[in-house]
This record gives C-alpha cells, sequence and structure tokens, in this order.
C-alpha cells in the first residue's frame, strides 16, 4: 500500500509538473501589452454608421425615414487571421524545445506502466523515473516572424442626419446628432541584434463622412435645422529597435486624417423652397509619434512616414434652379495627422531614430502635407434666388479649420556610411472658395463669412553626419501658401454679392540643422522654401446686371525657417544651398462692368515669409563650408481697380503687405581649400498694378492704397584667412521694381485713378571677409544691379474725362558696404564692386484729345545702390524742363572725348585762306555806305528812323551787362569739354528747344 502511495504521488507531481508547463506556455502568449499586437499581422477596417433624423416629403405628407445604428468590420474574419498568426509566432518562438517536450511526453507513459508493476522499490523507482522525467530546457529565441509588425487601422465612420428632402411634397427635420470611434494601437517590438527583424508597417486612416443638415426641394419644400459632430480616431505610437541588427527596426507609417463634411448645403430646385440653418462639427486624429535605432546595423533604423490632414467642406452653401434656397451656420472641421513626444532636448518630435556607426541607418524620408480644402458658404443662382449666410435675422456663415501634419524630426548618422540624411518635404497649402455669389437671371447672395484656419505641416529638423561618409545630410523642399476665392459677386442678367472676412496662418517646415566635422560629403543641407498666398477677393463685375464683392483678410505664410550646418577638417562637408522664394500673388478690390454695376473692396493685412538666416561653416576643410542662395522676394499684385464698357465700375483696396526671402548669410572657410566662399543673387522686388481706372462710355473710378515691403537676403559675411580659393563672396544683388498706379484713362467717359504707394524695396546688404595669407581668398566681386521703371500719374481721354493721382514714394536698397583683407600679390583681399542700372520714371503726365484731363502727382524716389545714388535717375513727365536741370548722371565725371589744346584754336589754314583771296579789304579799312556803289540809292527808298539814343541816354544804362552770359544762369553740371557753358548755346545745339518749347521731359 505504502509503494502504490509514493508511486501514485511520484507520477501526480510529474503531470501536474507538465500541466504547469502547459499553462506557463499558453500564459506567455497571453503576456502581452494590451495595445500592441501579439501576431505580427493586425488589419481592421470599420464602417460605423449613424442614421438618423432625416425625413422625406412626398405627395403631401412627410415620412420620417428610419434610424440605422451599425456598424461594419472585417474583424470576424481579419481576427481569425490575426490571431492563428499570433499562434504561429508563439509556436514559433518554442520550436527549439519540442523535442524536449516529445521526452517529456515518453517520460510520462513510462511512469504510469511503471506504476503498475509490483515488487519494485519505491526508491529504485523514483531514481529511475526521476533521471528520466528531468524537465526540459525551454530557451525561447524570438518567435519565428522576428518581431516584424504589420498593422493597419482604417476607420470610415459614417453619419447621415438631419437631412430634409421634399419632392412634390414638404419635409421639415429638427436634429442633434453625435457620432465617436475610437482605435488606439500601439507597436512597441524589437530587432535588436537580429536580421530582417523588428520592422513595424503601421497604417492609420480615420476618414469619417457627414452628410448632414441638408435641404432639398423640388416643386416642394425642405426645412432643417439643428448640429451634428463627428469624430475618428485611429491612433498609434510606433517604438522599435534595429541595433546590431541587419534590415531591422525600420518603420513604414502612413497617417491620414481626411474627414469628409457635407452639412448645411440648400438646394432650391424648379420650383421648390430649400432652408437650412446647420452646424456641423467633424474631427479626424490619425497615427502618432515614431522612435527607432539603427546605430551599428546595415539598412537598420531607417523611417518612411507620411502625414497627411486633409479636411474637405463643402458646407451652407446655397444653390437655386428656378428656385429658392437659404443656407448659413456653421462648419468646422480638424484633421490631426501624426503626434509628438519628448525629443532631442525635449523639444516635441515626430520622428526621432539615429544611425551612427552604421550602414544605411537612421535614414528618415517624410512628406507631411496639411492641405485643407473648403467650399463654404456661397450662393449660385440660375433663374432664381439663393442666400447664403448673414441676411435680415440670420447670423454669419462661420468656418474654421485646422490641419496639422508631423512635426520635428532628429536622427544622426556619425561615424556611419549613407547614415542619417532625411528628405522633409513639407506641404501646407490651404485650398478655399467661400463667400462667393453668382447669379443668371437672378439673384445670389453670399453674406458674412468669417474664416479661421490654421495649417502647420512639419517642423524643423537636425542631423549630424560627423566622422561620416555621406551621412547627416537634408534635402528640404518646403511650400507654404494658399489658392483661395472669397468675397466674391458675379452677375449676368441678375445681382450677386459676396462678403467675408479671414484669419489664416499657414506654416511648411522650419530650421534645419547638420554636421559634417571630419567626415566626406556630410552634413550638407539643401532648402527651397516657397511661400506663396495667392488669391482673388472683394471683387464685383457684371453684365446687364449688379455684382459687389468685399472682403478684408489678415494673413500670415510661413515657408522654411533658415539653416545652419558645421563642419571643421571635413571633405565635401557642410554645404549650403537655399533658394526662397516669397511671392504673394493676388488681385483684389476690382470692380468690372459691362451695362451694369461692378464694385469690388478689400483689405489685406499679408505677411509672406520663406527661408531665414543661413550658416556654412568648412573651416580646415575642403570644398566644404560653402554657401549658395537665391533669395527672391517679389509681391506680385493687382488691386483697387475698375473698368467700364457702358456702366459703372468701382474698384477700391487697402494693401498691407511685408514679404522677405532669406535673411543674413555666414560662412567660414579659414584654412581650408575652396571653403567658405559664398555665392549669392539676390532679388528684392516689387511687381503691382493698383489705382487705375479705364472706361469706354461709362463711370469707373479705381482708388488704391499700397504699403509694401519686399526684402531679399541680408549681409554676408565670411572667411578665409589662411585658406585657398577661400572666404570669398561672388554676388549679383538684384533691385527690380516695375509699378503701375494712379493713371486713369476714358473714351467718351468718366475715368478716376488714385494711388498712394509706399514701397520699400532691399536687396542684399554689406558683404565682408578677409583673405590674410590666403591665396585666391577673401575676395569680393559684387554687382548691385537697380532696375525700377514706373508709370504713375498718367490721364488720357478721347472725347471724355480722366483725372489721375498719384502720390509715389519709392525707397530702394541694393547692396551695402564692402570690407575684405589680404595680400594682392596671392590674388588675396580684392574688392570689385561694380554698380549697373538705375531708374526711369513716367508720371505727371495730362494728355487728352477734345476732353479734360488732369494729373495730379507727387514723387519722392531714393534709390541707394551701394552707399551712393543710382546711376541713372530719369524722370520724365510734361513739366517745363528747368533751363538749370541736366540728367542726374553722378557716375560720369566727363563726355568720352579726347581733350586737347588745339581743339578749340583757331585754324590757320581757313585764315591763310581769306588772306589769299584778292580784291578782299583788310581788316580795318572797310569802305564807308557811301562808298558803296548803290547803296545812297537805297537808303533813300527806306524809311526814316529816330535816332536811338545811347546807352548814356538809357536811365539805368549804365547797369547793362556787356554781354549776354552775364545775365543767363549758369549750369552747375558735370565737366562736359568741347561744350560751351552758355545755356543758349547748348539748347540750340541740343535742340531741345524744339521739343514743344521745353515741355514733355524733365530731366
Amino acid at each position: 500500500m505504502q509503494t502504490w502511495a509514493k508511486r501514485g504521488i511520484q507520477t501526480a507531481l510529474v503531470t501536474g509538473g507538465l500541466l504547469m508547463l502547459g499553462t506557463g506556455i499558453a500564459s506567455a502568449d497571453e503576456n502581452v501589452n494590451p495595445d500592441t499586437p501579439a501576431g505580427p499581422l493586425d488589419l481592421n477596417a470599420s464602417i460605423p454608421v449613424d442614421i438618423s433624423g432625416n425625413a422625406l416629403g412626398t405627395l403631401g405628407k412627410q415620412v420620417d425615414l428610419p434610424d440605422i445604428h451599425k456598424e461594419f468590420s472585417t474583424a470576424p474574419a481579419t481576427d481569425r487571421v490575426n490571431h492563428a498568426l499570433a499562434r504561429a509566432a508563439t509556436t514559433g518562438a518554442l520550436k527549439p524545445t519540442a523535442p524536449g517536450l516529445s521526452k517529456v511526453n515518453g517520460v510520462t507513459s513510462k511512469v504510469t506502466g511503471a506504476a503498475s508493476q509490483a515488487g519494485q522499490s519505491l526508491s529504485s523507482a523514483t531514481a529511475k523515473r526521476t533521471d528520466q522525467a528531468t524537465p526540459p530546457s525551454v530557451e525561447p529565441n524570438g518567435d519565428v516572424f522576428e518581431g516584424n509588425k504589420v498593422v493597419g487601422n482604417v476607420v470610415v465612420p459614417i453619419q447621415i442626419t438631419g437631412n430634409a428632402i421634399g419632392v412634390l411634397g414638404n419635409a421639415e427635420t429638427h436634429t442633434h446628432s453625435d457620432q465617436t470611434y475610437t482605435r488606439d494601437t500601439d507597436i512597441d517590438t524589437t530587432g535588436a541584434h537580429g536580421g530582417l527583424a523588428g520592422n513595424a508597417v503601421n497604417l492609420d486612416w480615420a476618414l469619417p463622412v457627414q452628410i448632414s443638415g441638408n435641404a432639398l426641394g423640388l416643386v416642394g419644400s425642405g426645412r432643417t435645422s439643428g448640429s451634428a459632430a463627428q469624430s475618428a480616431a485611429t491612433t498609434g505610437d510606433v517604438e522599435t529597435d534595429g541595433t546590431n541588427g541587419a534590415a531591422a527596426g525600420n518603420v513604414v507609417s502612413p497617417q491620414g486624417a481626411t474627414p469628409v463634411q457635407v452639412s448645411g448645403n440648400a438646394l432650391g430646385g424648379l420650383l421648390g423652397h430649400a432652408e437650412t440653418d446647420f452646424n456641423g462639427v467633424s474631427e479626424a486624429d490619425s497615427g502618432g509619434y515614431v522612435i527607432t535605432e539603427g546605430s551599428h546595423g546595415a539598412g537598420t533604423g531607417n523611417v518612411a512616414a507620411l502625414p497627411i490632414a486633409l479636411p474637405v467642406k463643402a458646407s451652407n452653401n446655397a444653390v437655386s434652379g428656378g428656385g429658392d434656397a437659404d443656407a448659413h451656420g456653421s462648419a468646422v472641421s480638424s484633421a490631426i495627422a501624426g503626434d509628438t513626444t519628448p525629443g532631442l532636448h525635449d523639444a516635441p518630435s515626430y520622428i526621432q531614430t539615429h544611425g551612427d556607426n552604421a550602414f544605411l541607418a537612421g535614414n528618415v524620408v517624410q512628406p507631411q502635407g496639411a492641405v485643407p480644402a473648403t467650399v463654404v458658404g456661397n450662393a449660385a443662382a440660375v433663374v432664381g434666388n439663393s442666400l447664403a449666410g448673414s441676411g435680415v435675422g440670420r447670423a454669419a456663415n462661420i468656418i474654421g479649420t485646422e490641419a496639422q501634419a508631423g512635426g520635428f524630426t532628429s536622427t544622426a548618422g556619425r561615424d556611419g556610411a549613407a547614415s542619417g540624411n532625411i528628405v522633409d518635404a513639407p506641404v501646407a497649402l490651404p485650398a478655399e472658395v467661400f463667400c462667393a455669389a453668382g447669379a443668371v437671371i437672378g439673384t445670389a447672395n453670399a453674406g458674412g463669412c468669417e474664416n479661421d484656419i490654421d495649417a502647420t505641416a512639419g517642423g524643423g529638423t537636425y542631423t549630424n553626419g560627423n566622422g561620416s561618409f555621406l551621412g547627416g545630410n537634408s534635402v528640404h523642399p518646403q511650400p507654404a501658401g494658399t489658392a483661395e476665392v472669397f468675397g466674391l459677386g458675379g452677375a449676368v442678367i441678375g445681382n450677386a454679392s459676396g462678403t467675408a472676412s479671414e484669419t489664416k496662418t499657414v506654416t511648411a517646415g522650419g530650421y534645419n540643422g547638420s554636421q559634417g566635422n571630419d567626415s566626406t560629403g556630410s552634413g550638407n543641407v539643401a532648402q527651397v522654401p516657397v511661400a506663396l498666398p495667392a488669391e482673388l477677393f472683394g471683387a464685383g463685375a457684371a453684365v446687364v446686371g449688379q455684382g459687389t464683392g468685399a472682403a478684408e483678410e489678415c494673413k500670415d505664410v510661413t515657408a522654411g525657417g533658415g539653416g545652419n550646418t558645421q563642419d571643421d577638417h571635413g571633405t565635401g562637408s557642410a554645404n549650403l544651398v537655399a533658394a526662397p522664394i516669397s511671392l504673394p500673388a493676388q488681385v483684389f478690390g476690382a470692380g468690372a462692368s459691362l451695362v451694369g454695376q461692378g464694385r469690388g473692396a478689400a483689405t489685406t493685412d499679408t505677411t509672406s515669409t520663406a527661408g531665414g538666416d543661413t550658416n556654412a561653416d568648412g573651416k580646415e576643410g575642403t570644398a566644404a563650408g560653402n554657401l549658395a542662395q537665391v533669395p527672391v522676394s517679389l509681391p506680385a499684385q493687382v488691386h483697387g481697380v475698375a473698368a467700364a464698357l457702358v456702366g459703372n465700375g468701382f474698384g477700391a483696396s487697402d494693401d498691407l503687405t511685408d514679404s522677405t526671402a532669406g535673411g543674413d548669410a555666414t560662412a567660414t572657410g579659414e584654412g581650408g581649400t575652396l571653403a567658405g566662399n559664398i555665392v549669392q543673387a539676390p532679388a528684392g522686388a516689387a511687381a503691382s498694378v493698383f489705382g487705375l481706372a479705364a472706361d469706354w462710355g461709362g463711370v469707373a473710378h479705381g482708388d488704391a492704397v499700397n504699403d509694401i515691403a519686399s526684402t531679399a537676403g541680408g549681409d554676408s559675411a565670411t572667411n578665409g584667412n589662411g585658406g585657398s580659393i577661400a572666404g570669398n563672396v561672388v554676388s549679383a544683388q538684384a533691385l527690380p521694381i516695375a509699378q503701375v498706379f494712379g493713371d486713369a484713362a476714358s473714351l467718351a467717359g468718366v475715368a478716376r485713378g488714385a494711388g498712394l504707394n509706399n514701397s520699400e524695396v532691399t536687396s542684399g546688404g554689406d558683404v565682408a571677409t578677409s583673405g590674410v595669407d590666403g591665396a585666391l581668398s577673401g575676395d569680393i566681386f559684387d554687382v548691385p544691379v537697380p532696375a525700377v521703371a514706373q508709370v504713375f500719374g498718367v490721364a488720357a481721354s478721347l472725347s471724355g474725362v480722366a483725372h489721375a493721382v498719384a502720390d509715389n514714394t519709392t525707397v530702394g536698397t541694393v547692396d551695402g558696404e564692402t570690407h575684405t583683407a589680404g595680400s594682392e600679390h596671392a590674388l588675396s583681399g580684392l574688392d570689385r564692386q561694380v554698380p549697373v542700372g538705375g531708374a526711369v520714371q513716367v508720371f505727371d503726365i495730362p494728355a487728352g484729345v477734345v476732353a479734360v484731363v488732369d494729373s495730379q502727382t507727387r514723387n519722392v524716389t531714393e534709390l541707394d545702390v551701394a552707399d551712393r545714388a543710382a546711376q541713372l535717375s530719369m524722370p520724365i513727365s510734361t513739366s517745363e524742363l528747368e533751363a538749370a536741370h541736366l540728367p542726374t548722371l553722378p557716375n560720369l565725371k566727363s563726355l568720352p572725348l579726347k581733350r586737347t589744346e588745339a581743339a578749340r584754336a583757331d585754324r590757320a589754314d581757313l585764315t591763310d585762306i581769306v588772306t589769299r583771296m584778292p580784291g578782299m579789304p583788310q581788316a580795318g579799312k572797310l569802305p564807308s555806305v557811301g562808298a558803296v556803289p548803290g547803296a545812297q540809292a537805297i537808303t533813300e527808298v527806306l524809311p526814316k528812323l529816330p535816332v536811338l539814343p545811347g546807352a548814356d541816354g538809357v536811365v539805368g544804362g549804365h547797369a547793362l551787362p556787356g554781354r549776354l552770359g552775364d545775365v543767363m544762369p549758369q549750369i552747375q553740371a558735370p565737366s562736359l569739354p568741347n561744350i560751351d557753358a552758355s545755356p543758349a548755346t547748348l539748347l540750340n545745339k541740343s535742340g531741345v528747344l524744339g521739343l514743344g518749347n521745353g515741355k514733355h521731359m524733365k530731366l
């Protein structure tokens, strides 16, 4: 009995141990982060549907459509696959223990058989069974999928609520609806010390679709009011590691936040009425931050991320065709793709990785887009009546949009090869049409839109390629801009008006930094930030009707944020290339008509900034620390203009624009070869047309205030001391200004153009360098090029009336002082600055034929070219030529004529001819009148003249000058050899007296 008891106890212990082992294995499968997929695959797609509060009116009755609340999901199918792969991964993880488990099973059989054998001693059996039942070694070495993860979460919530459709009947509804969906899936894995391990593909896409508060009337009426709110989130952070791995720890992470809103629209069909007063809110969040590591690996820690924030709205529009439509309310949306966590220096970071001491590691590719699309608050009527937004007893349409994608990124490729590089392409570009009205044989009014938008794509970047080969380089195309139309009214045989206001902030990218010390082909930076606000607003046009547009805005568009790279002792490293462009392209405050009334009025406060200060350090390097930049700032605007053809056109504008491209540029090539050189071509420019009026048989008034500041580049400084072909500066700094304003033209009509201009344009700045103890270093070759051409205060008319009013203040500054040092014997320290250009302006010209014309013009133009006056300044107007003034030629010291003493000497050969002519009396021996034959007869037939008194007989005659030149003003002009100083002589010889008695030209 005792023996059997002992054997039973032994069997129970062994069997229990096996059960515990199995339980432990099962627990290992379940012991995971609940937010992290247990297996290599986790794919889910969901379509939650929320339908409620919709109504259909037809045949004299209303039908309330049934509500539906249901979710369509791939979970039933995908969950099975996901779990099966999870089990396969776990089984694979314990593959080396499978033989051990077989032995254990064999031991169990033997133990069970041994229990039936009597007469054996417990000690002997125990020793034998204990030896055979020793637990096997279970040592996991990772799953068969090596920690690789593929995760996809796509959610498309659909909300259909508060819609009213009246077809051959009436429908009315009032609803308030909310829909929310959230799914969060983090990825936390590793591929350290592994091959093809720890890689992650993570797709997050939130696409909520809201169709709410719309009304349709077709031979009936549809009316709705209320609100709808919708929110969808598919979020998740990614953390992995590819340290000491091969093709490990890489991440691919597309993240989309794309809410679609179709809300509060009114469609009035034939003999129908549609009315809506609805507020829609739509939100979408996706993705998260990314952290990985690729140091000491090959093909490790690389990241490809694609965050896209694209909110789409088509809301609060009123459209009629043979009917009536009224729409107003609000449309608000938000889209956020990606997230941040504290990173480098605790800065909020979107992507963090490294590729130190690695090959093809820690690289980042990240297109990032914040691109809202908005069509809100518009009115359109074709043989109908449409009203969107404010009216009698109605509030304005409210539009709010937020779009944010990505953020700051950091990496490094120290002591590596082809590692730590960044390709960064943030795009921030809202595209919008709001509060615009159009009517054809009808009436359309879109009033009172208030639009507030904030779009941000990406952020700054930093990488480090010290001691590497082709590491730590970064490339950054960074466009930021707008494409929008708002506050317009256009009518053809009808009436249309649109009014709007907006506040907008658009930002793409930021500061870009790198290093390339002791490296080859590393730490280089290329930037192309482009700030491009393009828009049409506050304009009205009509053809046999009335069109009115009014708008005001405050806009800030920023692309990039400067760059910096550092390198000591590098080769082909730490060079920087930048081409920042700021180009505000805007048309506003315009009115035009054809047998009608067209009115436009607009105000803008625009700030457009591209790039910033740049620095490249190539000390003691080779082909390092060089800087090339082409900053261009060019406001190109048309505003405050009017045109009329047998009608009335009125345009009014107030423009305040600040455009900046680039900034100061610094470099150093001290002790280097082909290092620290600066090549630049800044262009600070202005090209605007404003305050113009033109008509043919009508009335046109164009009034504009133009206050702009345009700046390109800044000061430049470098150092080539002790270097070879180092620290040189080659620059061509341009200042093109071409503007037309305050002009009027009329043909059998009345035109008035008034332009107040205050333009301050700057290109480049001071240049400083040094080439002490260097060869072909520290040289300056600089060509400042001002080119100013403006036409203003011109009034022209044929059988009409034209009034021109122009007040011009133009201040242009190009280049500045230059400073260098070095031995010219070593071709160092050369300073060559050659200004080329000037200004030609046409102004104050009234010209009419059987017309009334006048010009009231004031002109103050100042050009500072390398701290000197412009080479040429030629104003042209109808003011009379002042006798004591010539064209301004400050840099022309004399005419290029060879000056000789004999130039004005008497011609001896001509005097000899006189002396050789026979019969000619000699000097002092001319005959008297009486001695000339026939002379007496002539004097007898001529009338007798009283005797003139002598000079002494004239009162004050003693004060008369003896020579005409004593009373003629003397010209203060440049040295002009071989030209008499007498004004009369000068004018007679130049032929200027033939130019309308001195009119039409002012020099």
